[in-house]
């Protein structure tokens, strides 16, 4: 499978999870609770279940779609985990990241280490650039630089954990521009939605 068809393959698991992330945004109090930064314990371990649940399905994909490429799952499994961080913080993003993680671990492979952290680091560094920003959600372009260069960075840690390296320059080689670019997007299409709806619960919140 050439880097085109892994594209439009995953672009497909991103439109599905696209589509239910929408649905959570707009039908579920307790996302809107964690956008308008009302934590509880609740809407927060329900967050990191649902998200966790989507970080697992963006491996599946992969596996469902036969995109191994070279012993490695081609996957959109960090995007759950920034979109958490992002929105959550660093306990969030981190919870959905092990979630996803270890998921990945128990699925072993020649890029388990390098993916499995991956998937924890991309929590922890939405999180980060969260607290660096006060709470504030970032910009939908500040999103796709952030989607990009993670995606990068995992590409990165593939090369240099998984052994041996010459099959690690392969599979970077094959699933690297794919990942990021479908990543990327899928980050555009989630930061352009929550954008919307923090704006529209601001303007609500103005009006009472």
């Amino acid at each position: 499978m050439d880097c085109t068809e892994l594209f439009v393959t995953l672009i497909e698991e991103v439109g599905l999870i696209v589509t239910m992330l929408a649905y959570l945004i707009t039908h579920t109090e307790y996302f809107k609770e964690i956008l308008d930064k009302r934590f509880t314990l609740k809407n927060q371990a329900i967050l990191i279940l649902i998200l966790g649940a989507v970080s697992v399905y963006g491996t599946y994909g992969g596996i469902i779609h036969k995109l191994d490429v070279y012993g490695a799952i081609t996957n959109i499994r960090d995007l759950a985990p920034m979109v958490a961080g992002l929105i959550g913080g660093p306990v969030m993003g981190v919870a959905v990241g092990l979630i996803g993680g270890v998921h990945r671990y128990f699925l072993g492979g020649f890029t388990v280490i390098p993916c499995a952290h991956a998937t924890v680091l991309a929590g922890l560094f939405g999180g980060i650039i969260y607290k660096l920003r006060n709470g504030a959600f970032i910009s939908v372009a500040g999103a796709v630089v952030f989607a990009a260069l993670m995606e990068s960075f995992h590409m990165a840690l593939v090369l240099l954990l998984a052994h041996p390296y010459s099959q690690a320059v392969m599979v970077v080689k094959a699933v690297g521009l794919p990942m990021i670019a479908a990543n990327s997007l899928g980050m555009m299409i989630f930061a352009f939605m929550i954008s919307n709806k923090i704006k529209e619960l601001k303007t609500i919140a103005d009006r009472e």
